[in-house]
């Protein structure tokens, strides 16, 4: 039996996509929560409309719970067919990015980081691996003298890390815009977030430890109207311009279940069938 999991799948963009994989994949499809009620209820909401699901419990912030589950998996299943990474820690409007640095930063670059360490040894032969970004993650919304330290090519995950910690203290000590950074801190994280992601791609395909067959990609869903960009329709984001969860959740989908024998796309990030250069 097939197994996909949704990692933050209790709403919006990650409850959507556990509801299509539900729908139209032939497998068991997992979707993780923070608290086991929420998760519960998601299940129960869903089962309700005759589609089926289980919960799991998942907190991307907490270094332990990447090994966790996929020692879990391992054991119930022997494996892991699809593992969507939607988890992600969101910017507060209003909140000065001194505030929302540090945890965002260790729970979008290192959470997804720590995920794909712990996913990658269970990935069956043809699995997909799709880490849920954003188009902002593009070395071109950085200014030229930072671009070099996002160079993903040389497959060193951890060195792009130590660079998103290096911007965590420059927020931190008040000399961020002095050093180049954008001011909204939802752009150095993005950019991070996916070029941990192509690097770990590239270190995996480059040492033989990718299962035959599998894929490792970055999901733009576009802008999407949930209730981590409500509070910035009309000032970051425009909301004529704003899909559903379920019309973003299709084209992710679409990355996580390409069939047998798909070689590209390969550590890119993606929107809809278009792959977005990185820039590097």
């Amino acid at each position: 039996m097939k197994v996909a999991i949704v990692l933050g799948g209790t709403r919006g963009i990650g409850r959507a996509l556990v509801e299509h994989l539900a729908m139209k994949w032939d497998g068991l499809v997992y979707l993780t929560a923070r608290r086991d009620t929420d998760g519960a209820a998601a299940v129960d909401d869903l089962r309700s409309r005759n589609v089926h699901a289980e919960h799991l419990l998942f907190d991307l912030s907490r270094r332990t719970d990447p090994d966790s589950i996929a020692k879990l998996l391992m054991e119930r299943h022997g494996g892991i067919d699809s593992v969507i990474q939607n988890g992600a820690y969101m910017p507060r409007a209003g909140v000065p990015a001194a505030e929302d640095a540090r945890p965002m930063i260790e729970t979008n670059s290192h959470g997804t980081l720590r995920v794909l360490r712990a996913m990658l040894p269970i990935l069956r032969p043809n699995g997909r691996i799709v880490v849920v970004a954003s188009g902002l993650g593009v070395l071109s919304n950085l200014p030229e003298p930072l671009r070099t330290r996002f160079d993903t090519r040389a497959g060193d995950p951890d060195r792009i890390n130590l660079a998103m910690d290096a911007y965590v203290d420059a927020v931190e000590r008040g000399a961020a815009k002095q050093e180049g950074w954008p001011e909204w801190v939802n752009i150095p994280s993005k950019v991070g977030q996916v070029a941990v992601t192509r690097a770990f791609a590239t270190r995996a395909k480059d040492s033989g430890a990718l299962p035959p067959g599998a894929l490792i990609n970055i999901a733009n869903p576009g802008l999407t109207w949930t209730d981590a960009t409500r509070d910035f329709m009309g000032t970051a984001f425009d909301p004529e311009q704003a899909q559903t969860p379920q019309e973003a959740a299709e084209p992710i989908a679409w990355l996580a279940t390409l069939p047998p024998g798909t070689a590209e796309p390969y550590g890119e990030l993606v929107q809809g069938c278009r792959v977005i250069p990185f820039g590097d």
